[in-house]
Formats: structure tokens, sequence, C-alpha cells
């Protein structure tokens, strides 16, 4: 059994307990002053969520001293069966402890979440720049057809002109936040192999284009936010340029992490991402990396007014790179959104509130992909992973979450799903519908197909828009938009079944419920739990408001 808690204020608190899951009926904090241990409040918890394993229980106090101060407290349980006992920090006793108390001293400014408002629950939509829209920028490689099937070598012709010739759909869709893939000069196509962190790579534009990108984008009520690809170079890197020539002897040796006194471009020779030879991986932990990193995310903040970073396999960088961005730039730039990316367990950057303000919830995108696509996962399996992912972060912080069902690194959803739509469509709505900011990678709300990389990064089909698909992406954004609980508010499974594969939830926000239906048979059934009995036919959705 575990305890924790969040500030929310400096008085306002959500206290957390971890049991096994259904042993507990009733858990409550029983809290008091350290100088008045005689009065006595309590508050009962509430079951949060609860996987194969765990069940977790939270509630919020809201002390009456601002800042709340110098209080003790201790969990009172009530077992499945009657049994009660109090929980302290000393385990288990029948009555009230005498010590071993939980306590709280103070709550400070770095316990308080500071995660930028504007980035709770918005709408992302990722762009792959050279896929997007060719604007005219001049361009220095041989262009292929925009409907040529993609390659890890051909290209397209997109640039950041194109981005911004399509704001106006991007504003008609109900987008609030563009992330885009890297637009600094670089290798490839996909520009992860860096040459020139201060400068936008020729064949997507100028600077003076991303500066107008932004302005426009910002008018239309449209964040962006950048990747930032500091985990590694690209070996036409100034400073890997230099190893390359002098070896262990370059000044710049100690930036990376060699193997050997003389190098070549080969993975013998050196770390790399992925073991890729062309991505050669820089040591995070060096003071003259870090100021060269945090000089780069201050320059673009500064010079273009972009609203954030997207931070490239965060999960490799060193903590202590993610700290000091944290501290610098959240000192200067409070509102900017620091998005890191790991594929796996994000409680390391997450709930110690130094590292990152959220990540790409791939925990989410894979139960979707489980559960709408391939249809491995049961109601329950599926709920069950939602909840072992709800579980490990603070439900403030689930709201940042970027909830991906695709992206330039995975097939299509589309594909995923076998080419069925309906499974898409109901991906969509329920991505729409749950807490987090759901995140459309272009193209999926018109019906583009792909495999895995290469094959997810085709050109947008402007041309070949599925228009049904659309509206029905653009409904869900709107429903989204129009009810504040699917946005902010609390969330509560309503019904969970396997048997005739149905599934519902709630979600309740001050005065507003929005309950969430969805039938995933292929024939019609009644379900239970809603506010009113309701009939949803085969593979369908509604929503009920109340």
């Amino acid at each position: 059994m575990l305890s924790g808690r969040q500030p929310l204020s400096r008085k306002k608190i959500v206290f957390r307990l971890y049991a096994a899951a259904d042993d507990l009926a009733r858990v409550s904090i029983c809290y008091f002053r350290r100088a008045e241990p005689e009065k006595i409040d309590e508050q009962p918890l509430t079951l949060y969520a609860q996987d194969w394993a765990r069940a977790d229980w939270r509630g919020v106090v809201d002390f009456p001293e601002d800042p709340c101060h110098y209080y003790q407290y201790v969990f009172l349980l009530q077992d499945q069966k009657g049994l009660r006992r109090y929980y302290s920090e000393y385990g288990f006793t029948e009555d009230m402890p005498k010590d071993g108390f939980f306590e709280i001293l103070q709550i400070t400014a770095g316990d308080l979440p500071t995660a930028p408002d504007w980035a709770r629950g918005v709408i992302y939509y990722q762009i792959f720049p050279e896929r997007f829209e060719n604007g005219g920028v001049p361009k220095s490689h041989e262009l292929e057809p925009w409907t040529a099937e993609p390659t890890r070598e051909n290209y397209l012709g997109g640039d950041l002109k194109g981005i911004i010739s399509r704001l106006p759909y991007l504003k008609e869709l109900g987008i609030g936040c563009v992330y885009l893939n890297p637009i600094f000069k670089a290798d490839f196509n996909h520009k992860y192999a860096t040459i020139d962190y201060y400068s936008v790579d020729p064949d997507f534009g100028t600077e003076q284009d991303l500066c107008d990108l932004v302005k426009k984008a910002h008018a239309c009520g449209i964040r962006v936010i950048l990747d930032g690809v500091f985990n590694h170079v690209g070996i036409h890197h100034p400073a890997f340029e230099d190893v390359l020539k002098n070896g262990s002897a370059s000044r710049y040796a100690d930036w990376f992490y060699l193997k050997k006194d003389s190098i070549s471009v080969d993975a013998d020779s050196y770390e790399c991402f992925g073991d890729y030879p062309y991505m050669p991986r820089l040591r995070t932990d060096h003071p003259e990396v870090q100021g060269m990193i945090l000089d780069v995310t201050r320059y673009w903040l500064r010079v273009a007014g972009i609203d954030g970073w997207r931070l490239d396999v965060a999960d490799e960088l060193d903590l202590s790179c993610l700290r000091l961005m944290r501290i610098h730039l959240r000192r200067e730039f409070p509102k900017a959104l620091l998005m890191g990316e790991t594929w796996r367990d994000a409680t390391r950057m997450l709930n110690e509130g130094d590292q990152t303000d959220c990540v790409m919830n791939y925990h989410f995108k894979d139960a979707m992909t489980e559960y709408f696509a391939h249809h491995n996962l049961d109601e329950k399996a599926f709920a069950n992973r939602l909840d072992h992912m709800r579980m490990k972060y603070s439900e403030e912080t689930l709201h940042y979450m970027y909830n991906l069902i695709g992206c330039h690194d995975t097939p299509r959803f589309l594909t995923e799903c076998g080419g069925k739509k309906q499974m898409l469509k109901l991906a969509i709505a329920f991505q729409m519908a749950f807490p987090g900011s759901p995140a459309i990678y272009y193209g999926d709300e018109s019906g583009m197909a792909g495999e895995n990389d290469p094959g997810c990064r085709g050109g947008m089909n402007w041309d070949s828009m599925d228009k049904k698909l659309l509206a029905w992406t653009k409904r869900w954004i709107a429903e989204r938009g129009k009810h504040p609980a699917l946005q902010m508010g609390s969330f509560r499974w309503l019904c969970v079944d396997p048997a005739k594969h149905l599934l519902a939830f709630e979600r309740t926000l001050l005065e507003e419920t929005v309950q969430i239906a969805f039938n995933l048979d292929t024939q019609s059934h009644r379900i239970q739990g809603l506010a009113a009995p309701a009939t949803l036919p085969a593979e369908s959705v509604k929503i009920f408001v109340r």
C-alpha cells in the first residue's frame, strides 16, 4: 500500500492512496493541525481508477489556511468485509495512531503545477513539413509528384509557406496548436539529422517564413510548437565534422560518446540514435552541450515567438538537461510548453514537476490501436489499460497529455483498422471525449492510409479527401469545443461490458455532465448505466448531455 499527494495550490491538495484491486470498500483521510491533534477532520476519498492489480483512491482537501502548513494525517480504511484500520507511515493500527503520521510542512512554488493554461486540453495537429503543402519555396532536390509513394529518400516539396496557405483549413477544423516535425537545416527529408539549429532548412523557407507562420497562426488562434532534436545531430553538424577530422583530439570530442580515437562514420566509432550512424548522440550532461541546447530553445522562442518545444526522444536526454531547460525557460517564457517524447512510462519526466509538462501519450495510442483497430482487447482489458495509464499521473497532468492515435513513426490508424473507416470514426470520437489533449496526425482526418515509416509520410491528400470522415472529425472537435466537461472535466466509467462490446463513460465539470456510449458489436444493444437507458446501433457512438 502506498500514498501520495499533489498540491493544486498552496491550500488545496489531492491525496492519493494505492491499494490492491477490489480490496477496499471505503477510504477517508483524517487530518489535523500539528498543534491541535484533538481537532480531527475527516474527508472521504473516491475510487479514481482501478486496473488488474491496483486501486487508486483520491480526494481533494481544501484547507482553511492559505498556505496550508504543519498538518498531519492518516488514512482510515474499510475493507469489503467491514474491517477498519488506520494507515500511517508505520503501517496499520486498529485505533488512531499516536505517532507515525504523514505530514505536510510547507507548500512551496516548486510543488505547484506550472504548465501553461493554453495547453490544457488543447487540440493538436501534427505536420510533417515536407509532405503537407508546397508553397513555392525554391528546392534543392528534384521533386517527385505530390501523390508519389513516400520513401525515405524522395522529396515532394512541402514547406512553411505551404503551411501558411493552409492555416484557414486548420482554423476551420478547430485546431488549437500545430506541432511541426523538424524544420532546421538538416540531412534527409525528415530533418532529424540536424546540421544547423539556428537556420530554417532552405527547402522549407527562411527565418522570416517561420516568423510569418507563427504570427499568422496566432492570428487564427493557433499556437505553434517546434520539434527540438537535441539527443543527437547529423554527421554534417560542424561539431561532429570537427570530430571526424580530428578524432579524440577535437575540441568537441567530449560532446559525443566516442568509442575510438580515430573516428569514421559508423556505429562502432561512437554512440548514435537507434544505432543509426548518421545521427551521433550528444552528451546532454556536458555543460557546453547544455548551454547550446538552452541557447537554441531561447533563440526561437525570442525570435519567432513559438509557443514551446516537443523534445525528441526526451527519455534519452540527461535528466540534468531537462531540469535546466525547465528552470530557465519557465522563468523567461512561463507560457511556453515543454512536451517530451517517450513511448513508455513517463513518471520520471512528469511526476517530479521539474522536467516536461506533458509527453506524447503512447500508452493511450497503443490501447486505442489494440481496441478499436485490432480488436485484441475486450472492453474490460481496454478500460484496465487506460486506468493503468491514468493511475500513473496526476489528474491535472492527464489534461495536458498529447493523446495521439498515429504519428510519423507509426502506421496510419486507418491502415491499422484494415481500411475500416467506421472504426477510425469511433476512435476519433473516443479521442475527442477522453481526458487529455487530442492529437491529429495530418491527413488522418481526411482518410489518409499508409504503413509505418515511410508509408505514413505521404503527401497530404488535398485532392482526394474523404469529405464524410472530415465532417465527422469536425463534428467531434466541435462537440469537445462546446462542452467544457469534455475539455477539463472529471472522468468515470459507466459501463464496461465485454459480453455485448459496450463501453460508456461520463465527464463532469461543475453543473455539466456529458455521457458518451460506444457499441463495437455488429448488432444493436440496449445499454444500462446512463442517465436514461438507450439503444445503440451496431458499431456506433452516442453522446448525452445533462
